[in-house]
């Protein structure tokens, strides 16, 4: 974020003003809802104690989680009995003057709590309510039990991972999760635009995990399957753009597209006899048959330092990059160039650093106000009393 005029008034995110009830836990929900809380959205997640395990996930600093932080940040915390009356009516007292209501449950727990769509639709017919499943509402898998990885081995990416053996494994990233948590966000966007401009009623959104997932994975692979009614051939498995290239101290990847890229490359590399192969002499070709000069390339770029290749690779405008671990690109010239880090400042955990907004607004001011609260913190603002 950019430093603002302390003579001005700080500018209000895109989504300020708007209040989202938040009955979800662990990832995909708490993401969806933290998307909104750095676009602005009072977010106010609603819990009871050991509800969301995240909390408590390792590691620690003085009993706050850095997983709960990195997608609870900017929210506000209440705790309450939901399976009492009292409970259930702050509950719904709250939903009565908000926007957006959301829940990540299995198909009926809502309802058997009480705050299930037609409930809260009487009680406040502007709410768009969101739930997220793994498998839909209905249907002979709605109460199936899904987790991230499930999704990731149902949805058929998990074995173009692969190398030649082996079914690739799953991304070791709660990746389907994360996804479905976009595609909440985004979905919960278009209903409030919808609300807006036909009418001003609110309505159901259902987001379940293997279309979001689907959606995502699939576009470049649905290739085979376009065209159903023809028997179109097979396409071959690209693999070149997808493996590293070692160093003399490290590690590259890449992506050379352009039949012009290839010709520097090769004569910077001093293999310009490869020019006249004509496997390489169009973008498909360089695609699908670039594991055979990344063999020819190997041992030039192996005697090479990593700063060596990459700063040839910029002379000769190329690209490519260094892989990097976590630690290496948390400090790196790129993500700070890029601003993909920033920090908040707290009295209690001092500096705690996030993965910032991506998007940057000309005007409105996005990403961390705070850190994420702790368990019940609002409760007094929120509810006029202490959490019991």
């Amino acid at each position: 974020m950019g430093n603002i005029d302390g003579n001005e008034p700080t500018p209000k995110g895109p989504c300020s003003g708007l209040r989202i009830i938040d009955l979800t836990s662990l990832v995909s929900g708490p993401f969806a809802s933290q998307i909104l809380a750095d676009l602005g959205a009072e977010v106010i997640r609603v819990e009871t104690p050991g509800s969301d395990p995240l909390r408590m996930t390792a590691p620690l600093h003085k009993g706050h989680g850095a997983y709960f932080e990195q997608i609870n940040r900017g929210k506000k915390s209440i705790v309450v009995d939901l399976k009492s009356d009292e409970g259930k009516k702050s509950v719904l007292e709250l939903v009565a003057s908000a926007d957006i209501f959301m829940q990540n449950s299995r198909p009926g727990v809502m309802e058997r709590l009480g705050f299930g769509y037609d409930v809260l639709r009487a009680l406040n017919d502007r709410l768009i309510y969101l739930s997220i499943n793994g498998f839909g509402e209905t249907g002979a898998f709605a109460n199936r039990p899904a987790y991230d990885t499930v999704i990731q081995g149902l949805v058929g990416h998990m074995p173009i991972q692969a190398n030649n053996s082996g079914s690739g494994g799953a991304i070791r990233a709660p990746v389907a999760d994360k996804i479905a948590g976009m595609w909440a966000a985004n979905a919960v966007l278009a209903g409030l635009l919808d609300r807006e401009r036909h009418g001003g009623k609110g309505q159901k959104v259902v987001l379940d995990m293997v279309s979001a997932y689907a959606s995502f994975t699939l576009v470049d692979l649905m290739l085979g399957h376009t065209f159903p009614s023809v028997d179109l051939p097979k396409p071959r498995l690209i693999s070149a753009p997808f493996n590293t290239l070692e160093t003399s101290d490290g590690e590259v990847i890449g992506l050379v597209l352009q039949p012009s890229q290839f010709q520097r490359l090769v004569t910077a590399l001093g293999h310009p006899e490869l020019i006249e192969d004509k496997r390489f002499q169009s973008p498909m070709g360089l695609m699908e048959d670039g594991h055979h000069y990344y063999e020819a390339l190997r041992p030039t770029i192996r005697k090479m330092t990593t700063q060596a290749f990459l700063d040839l690779m910029d002379e000769i405008s190329v690209p490519f990059g260094r892989v990097n671990d976590v630690d290496a690109f948390v400090a790196s010239p790129e993500a700070a160039a890029a601003a993909v880090f920033s920090e908040v400042e707290d009295p209690e955990l001092g500096t705690v650093r996030h993965v910032n907004y991506p998007a940057k607004f000309e005007r409105s001011s996005v990403g961390a106000r705070r850190r994420a609260p702790r368990c019940g913190e609002h409760n007094e603002e929120l509810l006029g009393k202490a959490k019991g």
